[in-house]
């Protein structure tokens, strides 16, 4: 696109924007099934806390680790043509998941299927790409509330399981199964790359970014804590939930969809502010307010005050995220796919390894203290982080 020879930066593609939410919604529903399932994973498998933990956020753990190569693709090969491939992948562990009997089987396809959750890393680099800088924060915000998906796993999947399955939850997999098919054949045919002059890098250019700026580990960092927690509670909560407070399968998921809708809906607002206002000042906030909502979990507090703690901690989670990712083709412009993705790499893997810290804190203290406290912690090393190395950045 050139207009006397100058090249023209796109503006906007509402299509690409409003497909690539819709897709991520599905694969990130697929990416949280595991999560409405666990207090049935935990009555039929006679599970330990532990073992549960780590069923339920197994997905994340190769969601995580293929985020950096997805990302890597993506800017190669274009956002239209990696995200049908995946959709088109991941269909078929989701529905093999349905024969799944014991918990290695089932440990086996959540992990393949744990591949919808780097759909994050090639919608980001897609979506940012027909946005200038001004309206990349809102337009990526609005993109990460495909974060919704989860909460179409926590609130729905225990209401079809029971009132349309007759309780058998293994024929709940292909219901999200089919809609990821549906996605991959609207994707493929109704969007289309950005147009650019640029040439595409080498892959040893992508990574050689990775050495360069320091400031690439910083994000991740602050991602482990904003989408980590995110996934981790979106995972756990309703076993949280159920284990802490002795209430229903239904209401420890609609507790946990309270939390999801929150962190999602918020997202775009996080990124607006982005836009506007210096991102270490609103992470350094936000942080500071999630370490404080962590200390009184930790500390076991009513069904309510844990609920509103929760809720307070979810609109910290998403601000967060959308800063985040506001910041990473902000400093990262060139290597948006390959910063991108190892930015949600880390942000997965917070995800998988915080249900196992809290599950691990419950067997072999008695208490979710110690896993909060954590948390807690590591929130306090992200705004000495954010002062430091942001102050380096100028920004």
């Amino acid at each position: 696109m050139t207009e006397k020879g100058i090249a023209l930066k796109p503006q906007g593609n509402t299509t690409v924007l409003g497909l690539a939410t819709l897709s991520f919604a599905a694969c990130f529903a697929v990416w949280a099934l595991y999560s409405p399932l666990a207090p049935h994973l935990r009555e039929d498998l006679h599970l330990t806390e532990t073992q549960l933990a780590l069923l339920v956020s197994i997905p994340a753990l190769l969601g995580s680790a293929f985020r950096i190569p997805m990302g890597i693709l993506t800017d190669i090969y274009g956002g239209r043509k990696v995200f049908t491939i995946l959709m088109v992948f991941c269909f078929f562990p989701t529905v093999l998941a349905m024969y799944a009997s014991s918990y290695y089987s089932l440990l086996f396809c959540g992990f393949l299927f744990g591949m919808a959750g780097t759909s994050f890393a090639v919608g980001i680099p897609h979506v940012s790409r027909w946005y200038p800088p001004e309206k990349q924060g809102l337009a990526l915000g609005i993109y990460g509330m495909g974060n919704i998906g989860a909460a179409l796993s926590t609130l729905f999947a225990e209401r079809i399981i029971h009132y349309y399955l007759n309780d058998q939850w293994h024929h709940i997999f292909p219901v999200y199964a089919v809609p990821l098919l549906i996605m991959a054949f609207l994707y493929r045919n109704f969007t289309s790359d950005a147009p650019t002059t640029a040439r595409s890098k080498s892959i040893g250019q992508l990574l050689e970014v990775y050495k360069r700026n320091p400031l690439a580990w910083v994000f991740c960092l602050f991602y482990w804590v904003t989408f980590g927690g995110f996934v981790c509670f979106s995972l756990y909560l309703p076993a949280y939930f159920k284990k802490v407070y002795g209430i229903s399968h239904v209401s420890a998921g609609d507790l946990a969809t309270a939390f999801i809708f929150v962190t999602s809906f918020i997202r775009p607002v996080g990124g607006y502010l982005a836009d506007r206002i210096p991102g270490r000042k609103i992470l350094m906030a936000i942080f500071t307010l999630a370490a404080l909502c962590l200390l009184i979990e930790g500390l076991q507090p009513s069904l309510k005050v844990a609920s509103v703690a929760f809720i307070l901690l979810g609109g910290c989670l998403g601000i967060g995220n959308g800063v985040v990712y506001k910041l990473v083709p902000t400093y990262f412009a060139a290597e948006t796919g390959a910063v991108g993705g190892l930015v949600g790499a880390a942000g997965g893997l917070g995800g998988f390894f915080m249900p196992i810290i809290l599950g691990s804190s419950r067997d072999y203290t008695g208490s979710y203290f110690s896993g909060f406290a954590v948390a807690a912690f590591i929130c306090l090393i992200c705004i000495f982080l954010a002062r430091k190395e942001f102050k380096r950045a100028q920004y």
